[in-house]
This record gives C-alpha cells, sequence and structure tokens, in this order.
C-alpha cells in the first residue's frame, strides 16, 4: 500500500543530499531554508517531487528527543536508554526475560548446559505443548494468555527493550510541545548575537526571536510560546545562555563545528605554537606610582610540551618582540646567582660534556631546553605577520604556519597553558586581577608591588623550578601511553631518540632583526620618519656609490627605542650607533607610538612635522608631565611602556656584540672641573656640598600606604 505524505509548512522534507525545513508555501512555490547551511531558496513543488532526491517527511533533529514508546523506539539508542534506568526498572526487565526464555526453553537462561535447580520444571518440560506452556506461564504471573504472547513477541522484535514497562522509562523532550520553527529561531538567533552583550532571556533574546520568526515566516504566521515557555525552551536548548557571561558565550562559539583534531610531534622542535595573552597581573610603576596591564609572549614546544621562550612586556607587543622571541628559543636561559644548583642544564640527565663541546653557552645555563625550531604555528596577530618575523624565519629556515582567524582551537596546547600560568603562576601574584572583570577583586591596584623585571624575574624562576620540572597530565609518549612525565623528561627522552640539533650562534643576531628603511646619506645625517639620526662614521659615505641596489642605504632601527638608529659599516662589517642628532641629555627613550603622538601635537599646533625643534619641545612636554600628580593615565602609560621597552631593548643590545659608537654619551651631570674631585677642601666650584641640608621628598601615592 502507498504511504501518502504531506508537504506542510514547518515540516522537513530530503531535496539534494541534504534535510530542509518547509518555510512557506505560496500557490506551487516551496520556500526551503536548508537545516546546516541556513541557505535559503524557492522551488516550483513540481520541481520538488520529481527530484530523484526528494523525501517527503525527513526527520527534524527536534523530533529525536520525544517520549519514547513502541511506535518511536527506534528514534533512540535502546541500548543508552536502558542503562540510565532505575535498576528496579532494569530488574523487572530482565526478570521477565527470564520468564520468556523459560516459556521457550524450559530454562529460565534460555541455555540447557547451564540449568537451574529443579530446571526444567514439568510444565515446561520439553515435551510439553507450547498452548499448555503459555497458559502455565500466563497463571504464573496473573497475565491473560494474549498478554504473555505479546510480551513473547514483543522480545523477539526490541529484545530487552520490548519488556520494560515504559510508563516508567519515558525520554522527556522540554521542547516537544515547540513548533520547531521557533526551536529553530531560538538557535539561529543565539548564535547570530554570540559576541553581543548579555541580556535577559525574556527581555532583548526574546524580541529578537520574535522579529526572526516575523522575518521569516511573515507576521502571525508562527505563534511564540509565552515567556515561561520560551525561558524553559532556552535552558533546553543552549548551553551558554544569552543573560550569561558574555567571554562564555565567545569562547563556545570559537570552537570547531566538526571533530577537533590533534597536533601530533614527535621530537623537540617539530612543532613549536606561540602566542601572546593579557597576563593577569598587574605590574607596579615606581616612577609614576600608578599600574599598568602587561602581556605575556611564549613559545610551547608541542612534542615535550616545554616552555622554550619567553616575554613580558607592556601592552601591545611589537613584531620585534616576536622575531626576538625566536632567537630566545634558540639561546640557553642563563642561571640566576640565587638559583640552586638543582636548576642548572647538566641536571637534565643528558650527555652534558658531549653536548658542552658542541654549545659552550650551556656551561651557564638554565634546566630549560633549547632546541632549533621547524614549524611555527600562530595565530593572524598584527605581531606575528611583521617583516620582522617573516625576515627571521626565513633566515633560519622555518616554516610558518598561521592558524585560522578566531580559531584558538588550532593551537589548543598553548591555549591551555595560559590557563595553567594563570592557576600556578598569576594567582599567588601580589597585583593578580583576575581574567576578566568578574573575577576582579576590589583593591587589586593598592596591592600590585612587583614591577615587569620582578615579574619576569618571578616567571622565570617558576618556568625553570617548577613548570619544567612538573609531570604534564596532557603529555604522552609514543610507546608509554601510561607513563607521565615532566617537560623535561620528555625532552631527555626525546634527545635519546632524536638527537640534539645545535642552534644557530650570532653576535649580530639583534641588529640583524630589526626593521630596515632605505635612505640616502644627507650632510646632515640620514632621516627616518621626520628625525635625523647621525654619526661621524656617515661622513665618508656621504658622497660614496651606495653597494647596494637602487643606490640607497640600509638603516636598521628599534620601534621600542628610537634615540638610536644602527648602520653597518661595509668595510668592516662592524655595527655604528647613529643618535637622533636633536636628543638632549633630558630625553628618556621613546617608541614609535610616543613619537606619532608627539607629532600629532605639533600638526595640532600649526608647526610642519619635519621641524626637529618642534618635534623635541613636544616630545619634552610629554615626558615633563608624567612628573606631576595630576597627569593623565594616557601619559602616564606612555611613560611606562616607552622605560620598559627601552629597558627591553637595552637588554636585548647587551646580548649582542656592542655597536660602536662615535659620539660620547649624553651627559646627565655637569663635569667636576680639573684637578677638583669634589672632595677636596669639602666642596665643589667653591661650595661645601657637605654642608647642603637635602630636601624632603614628596612621594604621591594613590593608595593608603605611601610607604612604597
Amino acid at each position: 500500500m502507498r504511504v501518502r505524505r504531506r508537504v506542510t509548512v514547518g515540516g522537513w522534507v530530503g531535496f539534494e543530499d541534504e534535510r530542509h525545513q518547509v518555510v512557506s508555501l505560496a500557490g506551487d512555490v516551496v520556500g526551503l531554508r536548508a537545516e546546516e547551511s541556513g541557505a535559503r531558496q524557492s522551488v516550483l513543488l513540481a520541481l520538488l517531487l520529481a527530484d530523484e532526491t526528494f523525501q517527503a517527511g525527513a526527520e527534524s533533529p527536534e523530533d529525536d528527543d520525544g517520549p519514547v514508546h513502541d511506535a518511536d523506539a527506534g528514534k533512540v539508542d535502546p541500548g543508552g536508554v536502558l542503562a540510565s534506568l532505575p535498576a528496579a526498572v532494569r530488574a523487572a526487565a530482565l526478570e521477565v526475560e527470564a520468564h520468556i526464555r523459560e516459556l521457550e526453553t524450559g530454562f529460565r537462561s534460555g541455555d540447557p548446559l547451564r540449568p537451574s535447580a529443579g530446571e526444567p520444571r514439568a510444565q515446561y518440560a520439553p515435551g510439553v505443548a507450547m498452548r499448555e506452556r503459555g497458559a502455565a506461564k500466563a497463571a504464573e504471573l496473573g497475565l491473560t494468555a494474549r498478554q504473555v504472547w505479546n510480551l513473547r513477541t514483543q522480545y523477539r522484535d526490541q529484545g530487552l527493550w520490548g519488556v520494560v514497562d515504559k510508563r516508567r522509562a519515558k525520554v522527556s523532550n522540554p521542547v516537544g510541545n515547540v513548533d520547531p520553527r521557533v526551536v529553530q529561531a531560538i538557535r539561529d538567533q543565539a548564535q547570530a548575537e554570540r559576541n553581543d552583550s548579555s541580556a535577559t532571556v525574556g527581555g532583548r533574546f526574546y524580541r529578537r526571536v520574535q522579529n526572526r520568526l516575523t522575518a521569516d515566516h511573515g507576521p502571525g504566521v508562527v505563534p511564540v510560546p509565552s515567556a515561561n515557555v520560551f525561558r524553559r525552551a532556552v535552558t533546553a536548548l543552549l548551553t551558554d545562555s544569552p543573560a550569561g557571561p558574555a567571554y562564555r558565550r565567545q569562547t563556545a562559539g570559537n570552537q570547531p563545528d566538526r571533530s577537533f583534531g590533534n597536533v601530533i610531534a614527535t621530537r623537540p622542535g617539530e612543532v613549536v605554537m606561540m602566542d601572546t595573552t593579557p597576563l593577569d597581573v598587574l605590574a607596579y610603576d615606581p616612577v609614576t606610582d600608578s599600574t599598568m596591564r602587561i602581556e605575556l609572549t611564549c613559545a610551547l614546544d608541542v612534542a615535550t610540551r616545554s616552555l622554550l621562550a619567553w616575554r613580558i612586556t607592556p601592552e601591545g607587543t611589537k613584531g620585534i618582540d616576536i622575531g626576538l622571541l625566536l632567537a630566545d628559543v634558540m639561546t640557553p636561559e642563563p642561571m640566576r646567582p640565587d638559583w640552586a644548583d638543582a636548576l642548572r642544564y647538566r641536571m637534565l640527565q643528558v650527555p652534558y660534556e658531549r653536548l658542552l663541546s658542541v654549545d659552550e653557552r650551556l656551561a651557564e645555563a638554565a634546566a630549560r631546553p633549547v632546541v632549533y625550531p621547524e614549524t611555527i604555528v600562530f595565530d593572524h596577530g598584527k605581531p606575528y605577520t611583521s617583516d620582522v618575523v617573516r625576515d627571521a624565519c626565513l633566515r633560519w629556515r622555518i616554516s610558518l604556519q598561521d592558524a585560522r582567524k578566531l580559531k584558538p582551537t588550532d593551537k589548543p596546547q598553548v591555549e591551555r597553558l595560559f590557563r595553567t600560568i594563570r592557576e600556578q603562576f598569576a594567582e599567588h601574584v601580589a597585583g593578580y586581577k583576575g581574567f576578566n572583570v568578574a573575577h576582579r577583586g576590589r583593591t587589586v591596584e593598592a596591592q600590585a608591588r612587583w614591577t615587569v623585571d620582578d615579574i619576569t624575574e618571578f616567571f622565570a624562576e617558576y618556568v625553570v623550578a617548577v613548570y619544567q620540572r612538573r609531570h604534564h597530565r596532557g603529555l604522552t609518549l609514543h610507546g608509554f601511553p601510561d607513563l607521565r612525565v615532566s617537560p623535561n623528561e620528555a625532552y631527555r627522552m626525546a634527545l635519546g631518540a632524536a638527537g640534539f640539533v645545535d642552534c644557530p650562534r650570532d653576535a649580530n643576531l639583534y641588529y640583524e632583526l630589526l626593521p630596515i628603511e632605505r635612505r640616502t646619506i644627507q650632510p646632515a645625517g640620514v632621516q627616518l620618519g621626520y628625525l635625523t639620526y647621525n654619526a661621524d662614521i656617515l661622513y665618508r659615505y656621504r658622497r660614496a656609490q651606495s653597494p647596494y641596489p637602487g643606490g640607497l642605504w640600509p638603516i636598521r632601527y628599534d620601534p621600542r627605542n628610537l634615540l638610536h638608529a644602527y648602520f653597518v659599516d661595509p668595510a668592516d662589517g662592524r655595527w655604528h650607533v647613529l643618535r637622533w642628532t636633536h636628543a638632549l641629555s633630558d630625553h628618556q627613550p621613546f617608541t614609535d607610538i610616543t613619537i606619532r603622538e608627539a607629532k600629532r601635537l605639533v600638526e595640532a599646533r600649526g608647526a610642519a612635522p619635519d621641524d626637529q625643534e618642534a618635534v623635541a619641545a613636544a616630545l619634552r612636554d610629554l615626558q615633563n608631565r608624567t612628573d606631576a600628580p595630576e597627569t593623565w593615565q594616557r601619559d602616564r602609560r606612555r611613560s611606562f611602556r616607552d622605560r620598559e621597552r627601552a629597558a627591553s631593548q637595552a637588554r636585548d643590545v647587551r646580548r649582542s656584540t656592542p655597536a660602536v659608537d662615535d659620539r660620547p654619551p649624553l651627559a646627565l651631570l655637569p663635569e667636576l672641573p680639573d684637578g677638583d674631585d669634589g672632595h677636596d677642601d669639602g666642596g665643589w666650584g667653591g661650595v661645601d656640598l657637605s654642608t647642603i641640608e637635602p630636601a624632603e621628598l614628596w612621594t604621591p601615592s594613590t593608595g593608603e600606604d605611601s610607604s612604597r
């Protein structure tokens, strides 16, 4: 007999190998919406019915959770339902199963080789007719013969599930009475506003779902449930409610809509993941008596879960920080004077003497792996896509593999590392502010007391003394699935299998990673962004032909400190320092962000941005503002950022061969007269310094404790 099915609005049909919902019927035109992609299309009814892929009455996914009874038992997994049943219901079903087996075979186990005591009983002996057995079983159970045969039929068709008391095994469906179109609208609207601020379910979200239903189906076509029913449906359908914290919905929205993959690495350096995140600690700035936000950039080796390198910088990491982080990965971590000898590299139990003959830097190194990265996985952050990072990877033949935008699951190991750092390190540092405002304390700023340098030293000790030596639950070695090891132990075992790869050592690496600007050498020097730099070395090349293509000279600069630029002498390959010609003794190091602000002020005053005197005056004005307690917050941040980045730049310079500085250092105090060391006759320039009383110092403070 032919089964007829109706195509109605709200129903589901199969078309073009995909499930579609019928959203409209206008004459002979059917409006369809694809379940997975959400794409809409209008199809003639005749073409839809004639299509070979058409299937009427395709089940809706929302129907899968309806009440379970005999007619729809195939919609759910009977074994899954049986496993979740109460013990009494399951025991009753097993008892009925034993009775049916005894009815059919004479044995409750169903196996003549495993008889129970007294089996087979006389009424179920092999020679007794099946009709008589059924009558005996009906009398024994207090049922009719028809009920016994029905139980036997259900058991044969559905197994144990067929004899379960369905009254006590119903699977509830909280949205069973809700229109499927409303269910789909709730899901679509939740997906559409996952990045919006939180709102009440019965307020904004309810109104937007109404608007979506009206836009999709027309005014009044789909009835909207009451507010209480709507709230229950939202609770049942959405894991993260629109009224919950926004960060939870955003985090859940970043998860891929398919099965998770797994990045597999078998040797150190095969895959190194890099990422930057705000460190959940406020840094204290004693100069301005204020607190500032900082960021952590780190590199993680996937094979050993080793934290290879890290940098803690003021908010706004630059490409030069990422490029130099790659150099840190291949550079041993130096031991600190107050660290225990147990933290030295030789304590890794590797062939230390043999490695020392390859890389002598390991003699004073800490117990942190040194690897040569083969592939770098990073996100779409601007610093990671800079020319500095690209040039560094090209120089060292490192493959670059960028993760998809807003897909942290492409590099889950390093994302999980940030949580470990928060739980094991950041939470225990004075000034911990939590990972969002919902977890922030009231007096975080007053508790912060550590500078960026202090936090960096604490973090280095945490990595070497704790993280690298602690057993990692997610670290599984190939061939040893049950062995739990630390990153250092994994590195030692991997080193024995893959060997040690010598990392490049170049004393001029810092200068070669800096950004390049190609300029001509003028009598006044070279100009970079309206700033003129000069040194004695440039005089001999003012009229010389450049050996580089295009006739221009490459000038390198560090955006973290624009007081200096760098020039390599083609005659001997030595690097020379070029100084800003208008740098005075009272100028602090400044970044490219600060100089852009100074140029903006110059232009606002009607002067040309190439006026060096105006730029110097504007820069001095910006720096002087930070001396006042009532200074703006952004000026304090600018001063903090410039000083910290200049300090970081100075550390990188000290790790390289010092560049030739043709000019004397900037004087901060007047020199003593000849023959006068400041102690003869107790005076200096006719002034007895011992008689001068020091002035009282006033330290501005934002909290009650001014002793900091």
